[in-house]
């Protein structure tokens, strides 16, 4: 009876290895499949982590077995290195130099949730604009890329830079609203993306997505960094959209007795046409770098993670200022999980990333980043 029932187990595990290995496999193709056709396929590039650490785990044992299985992971392993290699920095973290050369462009992106709103149900602020400013400020940042962005103080200047970043030297600013009117937060409208710069803007342009898209549209500033010209760009690709009740879904999942097929459907739902319009979303965003007569710099909320065509479609060629300087898995999402990375700083390559921060304040649902640049 023994030896049937060991039987059993290691065909049960053999299979279960099998299993893991498929959709691990095809999480690998994530990066060459449009999500827009292939939804399901897309959803597995959020849990590729979870897979590797599981498919890790296999080789290991296959090892201490001494079994061929040990091969068969270890070359899944191996075909899965591009992925792997945008999951996580390996850098040891280093100590950020606040000081910088005048040579050195500091560039910093940050969704502010309108300025914290998505933290009012704290009950303790109506917002944290001065907090923000001054996580800002202490940044020494040349230029800004903000998502979620309104200057509430002044509704006839919605557009405009506060008092507290315009004394601290920015002094330039380009600002497009959103073309949807959904509410985002309880009592605000989010009402654009702006590029605020030190440096003098010299043009600028926008290109919105869908009307229906649920995004913030692309815009470029090209800048005038000394006797250069760089093309900044910021965009908010689409959101999937939750709001509390599929927040509350989510903490429902971690407890198999309290997760229904109902409220999962609702949150596969969200994610899928989520990355059907990214997908689109981010071949424009690439099609326009790739006009740019000027070394380009990408900032944004893309709303989706390394393992994604989104993220690979957007970055094409440039490099991820993260994955130059910084370390870990980076999130940047602060709520949900931890390997969350779905904000970037991306480079053209007549640049040298020389720093990457992440400021956990917990004002935003999301961290503010910056980078040190500097011209080859």
């Amino acid at each position: 009876m023994l030896p049937r029932l060991k039987k059993f187990f290691r065909i049960v595990f053999i299979g279960s290895n099998a299993i893991i290995m498929l959709f691990y496999l095809l999480a690998c193709l994530v990066p060459f499949i449009n999500s827009g056709r292939s939804w399901f396929v897309a959803m597995l590039g959020l849990v590729f982590p979870l897979l590797f650490v599981i498919l890790v785990g296999f080789f290991i044992y296959w090892i201490f077995r001494r079994s061929k299985w040990a091969w068969v992971c270890l070359a899944a392993l191996l075909l899965s290195w591009k992925q792997v290699s945008v999951m996580f920095s390996f850098h040891f973290p280093k100590k950020f130099n606040e000081a910088k050369s005048p040579e050195t462009l500091r560039v910093l992106t940050w969704n502010l949730s309108s300025w914290g709103e998505s933290n009012r149900s704290d009950g303790k602020k109506t917002d944290y604009e001065e907090e923000m400013n001054e996580v800002i400020k202490k940044s020494n940042a040349d230029i800004l890329c903000l998502q979620e962005y309104v200057y509430l103080k002044d509704k006839k200047k919605r557009d405009s830079i506060s008092p507290a970043l315009r004394e601290s030297g920015y002094k330039y600013s380009y600002f497009v609203q959103t073309n949807y009117t959904y509410r985002i937060y309880q009592t605000t409208v989010i009402t654009g993306v702006a590029i605020i710069s030190k440096y003098p803007i010299v043009d600028t342009a926008h290109f919105f997505y869908d009307y229906d898209d649920y995004a913030e549209p692309i815009i470029y500033a090209d800048i005038k960094v000394n006797d250069r010209t760089v093309r900044v760009f910021s965009t908010h690709l689409q959101s999937v959209m939750f709001d509390n009740y599929h927040y509350q879904i989510l903490h429902n999942l971690k407890d198999p007795r309290k997760a229904s097929i109902t409220e999962s459907k609702a949150i596969a739902y969200r994610l899928r046409n989520a990355y059907i319009k990214r997908a689109g979303q981010a071949e424009l965003l690439n099609k326009k770098v790739k006009e740019s007569p000027y070394p380009v710099i990408i900032c944004g909320d893309f709303n989706d993670v390394p393992n994604s065509y989104s993220y690979f479609t957007a970055k094409g060629g440039l490099q991820d200022a993260f994955l130059k300087k910084g370390s870990g898995f980076g999130k940047t999402l602060r709520i949900i999980s931890p390997t969350l990375r779905i904000d970037y700083i991306l480079a053209d390559k007549k640049f040298n990333v020389t720093q990457y921060k992440k400021t956990e304040v917990p004002y935003s649902d999301h961290y503010p980043i910056l980078a040190d640049l500097e011209f080859r």
